[in-house]
């Protein structure tokens, strides 16, 4: 679903992807667990990326899923004819370009940039990575890099892209190191670790001056993900968001915490790390409590392991040049995600709005939580009047709505 709001929140326009709109189906399928993942406004255009499930209700852990992208008027959402429409794999409409799969196996469409020259669509499938170009006027795939290995135990993901001056930044995780052409280049790890590539935005190859051969690696205590990049007006930082670790030692006493929220500063010639904040324990969003779980270790008394499950997910520049940041706090996981960067497996986190300068100093950071529930925040954007929004989910009460099924929420702040 895409919805479009009004300033008083009110719902004007909105638009169903997939289920019953693609064609080729019998009436009595049921087409569930569409996801729409990310959106770009470019011109007078709406592009939205996500996941067609392409399975009924009878088989929806089976199901053989397929990345999409909609282009879409953005006054009334509804479809832009001459984009998509494509017959291969087997469905689509004008429109809607529904891609091709990655491995065979099933994929999603979960990262968006747009130029005046591409489409630039990153994601997953199976254990590999990819990042494709698209004709912005038709839809049709132009080119293709793949990422990482087809070891069972090998995962990687591309998460967040940003295009400018015709460079191309593809960031995620992967625990498969690989070179500029995707290929592994060493066995696989325990841990994942982010990585950043700088790549011309024409042809998907490497700048190897970026990097080590055209590769960043970022590797801290514990999984290190990047879930979101921007880029500084001047053009000389840029910024992701993710999540990481840091070790810490209090005399004979060794804390390492992993799932810590992380902003890091990076040059965007080199790759080289210029800073990374919040730095833990002193200018921390909280201090740490019972919501990271300890990890039961052989030297538990004095090499203590701490598992939180914090997450900075989605960073915007505003207009005065500060840095907007959403994600959530002080949760727990409880399970694998069903579905990757839904995060269903959490449970009993905040969402949270921070705000900083882009030398890591802190200027606003506030909480919501409605009540006790589970509150996730996804996505984070400047409108108009200088008001920050910010878009997420909660299990708590919300107005009238008292259950506990997710409901989206969209948060406005002051400017």
């Amino acid at each position: 679903m895409v919805w479009k709001l009004d300033e008083q929140g009110q719902v004007v326009a909105k638009k169903r992807i997939g289920t019953e709109t693609m064609p080729g189906y019998a009436s009595y399928m049921v087409r569930v667990n569409d996801r729409a993942y990310a959106l770009a406004l470019h011109g007078a255009y709406l592009y939205v990326a996500g996941y067609l499930a392409g399975c009924d209700d009878t088989d929806q852990d089976t199901c053989e899923g397929y990345p999409f992208v909609a282009k879409l008027n953005p006054s009334d959402l509804s479809y832009v004819q001459g984009f998509g429409g494509n017959s291969d794999p087997g469905f689509g409409q004008p429109g809607v370009a529904v891609l091709a799969q990655t491995s065979f196996q099933r994929t999603y469409a979960y990262a968006l940039a747009v130029d005046d020259a591409g489409v630039y669509v990153g994601g997953f499938g199976g254990t590999q990575g990819f990042v494709a170009v698209l004709d912005p006027n038709t839809g049709q795939e132009r080119g293709r890099l793949v990422l990482g290995g087809t070891d069972p135990q090998a995962k990687t993901h591309v998460e967040a892209l940003r295009v400018v001056g015709g460079s191309l930044y593809v960031a995620g995780h992967t625990n498969v190191p690989f070179d500029c052409q995707g290929s592994p280049t060493g066995p696989v790890a325990q841990q994942a670790m982010a990585f950043v590539l700088k790549l011309s935005a024409g042809d998907l190859t490497c700048d190897g001056g970026f990097g080590q051969g055209g590769v960043l690696y970022i590797r801290t205590p514990g999984d290190t993900e990047i879930l979101s990049l921007a880029l500084t007006q001047d053009g000389t930082r840029l910024l992701a968001s993710g999540f990481g670790g840091e070790a810490l030692s209090e005399g004979d006493v060794s804390l390492e915490f992993r799932g810590l929220a992380r902003v890091w500063a990076l040059d965007p010639a080199t790759g080289q790390e210029i800073a990374s904040f919040p730095r833990y324990p002193d200018d921390y969003f909280y201090t740490q409590g019972g919501s990271c779980q300890q990890v039961q270790g052989q030297d538990f008394q004095y090499n203590r392991v701490y598992s939180c499950a914090d997450r900075a997910r989605s960073l915007r520049l505003a207009s005065d040049g500060t840095l907007l940041l959403v994600g959530h706090v002080k949760g727990r996981v409880q399970a694998q995600d069903r579905f990757p960067g839904t995060e269903d497996g959490f449970t009993g986190s905040n969402l949270f709005f921070a705000r900083y300068r882009v030398d890591g100093t802190r200027l606003a950071y506030q909480e919501v939580d409605f009540g006790g529930g589970t509150e996730l925040g996804f996505g984070v954007a400047q409108g108009p009047g200088g008001y920050i929004y910010a878009v997420g989910s909660t299990t708590g009460p919300v107005g009238g709505v008292t259950n506990t099924n997710p409901k989206a929420i969209v948060l406005r702040f002051g400017p």
